[in-house]
């Protein structure tokens, strides 16, 4: 919060001292001192007409720091004042704060107090200290909500990707959809998309290539003027190859997709997200991170890992900013990237999942969109095991 304040800022208000205000302050305050209300008794002390009680002014210095500097929420620590001056009933009066220091580690403003008569006169000299309260228990709004939100979905052509895409839009979001080289399948997908009457567009991306991730984001929010959902569902084929048989180029190929691409999706698409203050970033895990990994599995799992920790650590990093990230792992999952695996196998796996049945991609998709929307603000660096049962 302390971000919003500089050195030299100055705030301002601006009050009449009708003889209305000036009752309404003496009754509040029962100081019914007549010099204040009676021109024959202030004439009788030495003044031309009746002047304002002092501590109108410090009552309009309260407005400033509770309405202006810091605004909502401030803590008013100590006070100094010197009239200079009095103030004739019916003038107007203007009083001003000017920030001379911030202390940023303490969340304390000092303020320099000044007040002047219509005529430009000082009246009013002193100094204030002010802490800067933040919120605590109450999640951020912002005007952005009204406006349709947009969710980028990366593998969005088939399988896990598809499905999410489906229900963000079901939800309301305008969807980009991008895909590795299946043009009709993504098109398919899009089509269905629209039924929604939301927008959907679809982009070509090998995610594989350095620059094709942040390329994308830059696409998607020149087309769509805005992103505040990344879900990072692109996948490389599954290889079953034993740790003597991977070689390096195969565990490059893993990370790649699911570590270097998330991350530039990341990075690419954060600067519009704290802008809103509002932001979900969603990618896809596998149960294998939790007990006993398959065998031949070990570039899969490892770039997973890698990227559980990365989504750890945005979590802590860019939770100040109302971004949230998080993991969903299933288990075995009905797509085509389980075309493989023999039939038998799976039904070894239904049977040791307690609702006997594998996971399909509707599962996660529900799942993606729960975590995008704005019930799920207070869900953040969690790894979802949606596996049917104890994982």
């Amino acid at each position: 919060m302390t971000d919003r304040f500089k050195q030299g800022m100055v705030f301002t208000d601006e009050v009449t001292l009708s003889a209305e205000l000036v009752g309404r302050f003496a009754d509040f305050s029962g100081d019914h001192n007549p010099v204040h209300l009676e021109p024959a008794a202030a004439r009788g002390f030495g003044y031309a007409r009746p002047f304002a009680h002092g501590a109108i002014l410090t009552a309009i210095v309260s407005r400033i720091i509770g309405m202006k500097v810091p605004g909502p929420g401030a803590v008013w620590m100590s006070q100094n004042m010197e009239w200079l001056k009095p103030l004739f009933v019916g003038e107007t009066v203007r009083v001003e704060a000017e920030i001379t220091e911030v202390s940023t580690g303490a969340s304390v403003l000092h303020l320099a107090l000044r007040a002047f008569n219509q005529q430009g006169e000082a009246v009013m000299n002193g100094q204030a200290k002010v802490k800067m309260a933040a919120q605590l228990a109450v999640a951020e709004t912002s005007d952005q909500e009204k406006e349709t939100r947009v969710a980028l979905v990366t593998g969005g052509s088939r399988g896990i990707g598809a499905a999410a895409a489906q229900a963000l839009a079901a939800a309301g979001y305008h969807v980009a959809l991008s895909y590795h080289s299946n043009q009709s399948a993504a098109n398919e997908v899009a089509s269905r998309i629209r039924e929604h009457e939301v927008r959907c567009q679809t982009y070509p991306a090998d995610l594989s290539n350095e620059d094709a991730a942040s390329e994308l984001v830059r696409k998607v929010t020149r087309d769509f003027g805005r992103l505040d959902v990344v879900m990072h569902a692109a996948s490389q084929p599954l290889k079953s190859l034993s740790v003597m048989e991977l070689s390096p180029a195969d565990y490059r190929d893993y990370w790649r997709v699911h570590v270097e691409a998330a991350l530039a999706l990341v990075k690419a698409a954060v600067p519009g997200m704290g802008e809103r203050r509002f932001g979900r970033l969603i990618f896809l895990g596998t149960s294998a991170l939790f007990g006993a990994p398959p065998a031949k599995m070990a570039a899969y799992v490892s770039a997973k890992q890698a990227l559980w920790g990365a989504v750890r650590c945005l979590a802590q990093e860019l939770g100040p900013q109302q971004i949230t990230a998080n993991m969903i792992s299933p288990g075995m999952t009905i797509t085509e990237l389980t075309d493989n695996i023999p039939a038998r196998m799976k039904e070894a796996e239904a049977r040791k999942v307690p609702l006997r049945r594998l996971a399909v991609p509707e599962d996660i998709a529900s799942v993606v969109a729960f975590l995008a929307s704005d019930a799920s603000a207070y869900l953040n660096g969690q790894n979802i095991p949606l596996t049917g049962g104890p994982t």
